[in-house]
C-alpha cells in the first residue's frame, strides 16, 4: 500500500524542478505568500494524482485547507470519515497494483531486451573474429592494432596514461577523451581494458571488441544497454 508521510509533500514538489536555495534579495523579490500557496498546491495535486484521487473536488478542498489552516474542526462526522478513509485506501491499493504491474511489465521487457541484446552481441562478434587482423584471446576479447610502436608493455600492476574513444558496434560514441588524456591503474578498470592494455606497447593504437562479459554485462551502465557490445579505439601514451 501507498504510505503517504509528512514528507510526501515536499518529495513531490520536486516536479517542480527545484532550484537550489535562493538568496535573501531573491526571496525577497518574490509574493512568498502566493508562491508557496502554489508550491504545495502543485505538490498536493501530483499527491492526488499518485493515490488515484485526482476527480476531488476543488471547492471542498479548498475547504478543507481553509478549515485545517485555521485550526478548525473536520466538517466531517465520524461514519463519513469512516467511508472516506476507506475509499481512500481503496484507491491507493489501486493505485499500487498499477504501480506494481508496469514495473513488472517494464522488468520483462527490460530482461527480454536484454537476452536480445547478447545474441545480437555474440552474432557480431561471431563475425567481427573473421575479418583480417582481428585477434581474439581465450577470454574472448578481440582486438586489431591501428598503430604499432616499440614502447614498453604495461602488467596488471601498471598505471597507464591513455587517450580512447568508445563506441557501440553502430559507430555512436557514448564516452571518449578527446584530446586530453586519462590516467588509472589497470586494476581500475573494466576486465576488457585490464587484459587489452596488457597487449599493448607504449604508443600503440589498438581498437578492442569487448564481449558483455568484458564490459558492463546485462546490467548495463548509464547509456550502456545491458550486454552491449563495446568498441574501443585505446592510444597508449604512457606507463608510470
Amino acid at each position: 500500500m501507498i504510505k503517504l508521510s509528512k514528507y510526501r509533500v515536499l518529495v513531490a514538489a520536486l516536479a517542480l524542478g527545484c532550484a537550489p536555495l535562493a538568496s535573501a534579495e531573491e526571496a525577497e523579490s518574490v509574493d512568498m505568500a502566493a508562491e508557496l500557496g502554489y508550491f504545495y498546491g502543485y505538490s498536493f495535486g501530483n499527491m492526488l494524482k499518485d493515490g488515484r484521487s485526482e476527480d476531488v473536488d476543488l471547492e471542498r478542498l479548498m475547504q478543507g485547507l481553509i478549515d485545517s489552516l485555521g485550526g478548525q474542526p473536520p466538517a466531517l462526522d465520524a461514519q463519513k470519515r469512516e467511508v472516506i478513509f476507506a475509499e481512500v485506501r481503496r484507491r491507493q491499493a489501486v493505485a499500487q497494483a498499477e504501480h506494481e504491474q508496469a514495473a513488472a511489465a517494464q522488468a520483462e521487457a527490460e530482461q527480454q531486451q536484454v537476452a536480445s541484446n547478447l545474441k545480437v552481441a555474440e552474432e557480431f562478434l561471431a563475425e567481427n573474429a573473421k575479418r583480417a587482423g582481428v585477434m581474439t584471446t581465450a577470454s574472448g576479447l578481440q582486438y586489431e592494432a591501428l598503430q604499432e610502436a616499440d614502447g614498453p608493455v604495461a602488467v596488471a600492476s601498471s598505471r597507464v596514461v591513455v587517450k580512447y574513444k568508445g563506441s557501440f558496434t553502430d559507430g555512436r560514441i557514448f564516452d571518449q577523451s578527446g584530446d586530453k588524456t586519462v590516467e588509472f591503474s589497470l586494476g581500475q578498470v573494466i576486465s576488457g581494458w585490464t587484459e587489452g592494455l596488457q597487449l599493448m606497447n607504449v604508443g600503440d593504437i589498438y581498437k578492442l571488441y569487448l564481449h558483455p562479459d568484458l564490459g558492463y554485462g546485462a546490467g548495463g551502465v548509464g547509456e550502456i544497454p545491458g550486454n552491449s557490445v563495446l568498441v574501443f579505439e585505446i592510444e597508449l601514451v604512457e606507463i608510470k
